[in-house]
């Protein structure tokens, strides 16, 4: 159970969300795909950890004690750091040493540790020193307005930066406005025809892959 849980969107524009969560007691919870890649301080039995965690494509038990937590800088699709594509850190990601207990080292850059409330210092530093990039084609895909491109160059583009096909990517991103439809209470036939499934079995492969839950598992985690 968390006793902290803070979520906020960002000024930057390379940013999707900003997490920040301490837990009170041990808990085991599943991280799931949402196509955003992250940049994570861990706080675990004492000890700070930098991670750059890549896209995943599938669900992630995390397991926490009391006092454990975590800041979160998610990072919208199109971002993503040249040094490292994304095809290297799918499903896995870097961690990034430090150097003292304020500060962490990045592609030659000693950078600060950020909190929930300055996150976006970091992020700037980041574009300034050319450690964060962004690549157009992805991002209008992930906008709805894809620019003309060859399905070879938009694989090429997709596995750079996100570390995953641009099939891929769309299955995950309409799992997520699934889950979510499914936690405003709609119910799963609803859902099925609002998020573009073919049918409601369709629905549920795809969560129970994706998300590692079935539709109504969802909605009774909701429901608690």
């Amino acid at each position: 159970m968390a006793t902290l849980r803070r979520v906020r969107g960002a000024d930057s524009p390379l940013v999707e969300r900003i997490t920040h969560v301490v837990y009170d007691e041990r808990t085991q919870e599943w991280a799931t795909p949402d196509g955003c890649w992250d940049l994570v301080v861990l706080q675990h039995q004492g000890t700070t950890m930098v991670f750059q965690s890549g896209n995943t494509t599938r669900p992630v038990l995390l397991e926490n004690g009391p006092g454990d937590g975590f800041l979160a800088i998610s990072f919208k699709p199109g971002v993503f750091v040249p040094r490292t594509p994304g095809f290297q850190t799918v499903d896995g990601g870097l961690v990034r040493p430090l150097v003292s207990a304020r500060r962490f080292a990045m592609e030659s850059e000693t950078l600060e540790i950020p909190t929930f409330e300055n996150a976006e210092h970091l992020v700037d530093r980041l574009v300034r020193r050319g450690v964060l990039a962004r690549d157009e084609l992805v991002e209008s895909v992930a906008a709805g307005q894809p620019r003309a491109a060859t399905p070879r160059s938009l694989q090429r583009h997709f596995l750079a930066t996100m570390g995953m096909s641009p099939k891929q990517f769309e299955q995950i991103r309409r799992a997520s406005r699934a889950v979510a439809l499914l936690e405003r209470g709609m119910a799963p036939a609803a859902v099925a025809l609002e998020a573009g499934y073919a049918d409601q079995p369709h629905l549920t492969r795809s969560l129970k892959s994706i998300m590692g839950q079935t539709p109504g598992e969802i909605a009774r985690r909701e429901g608690r």
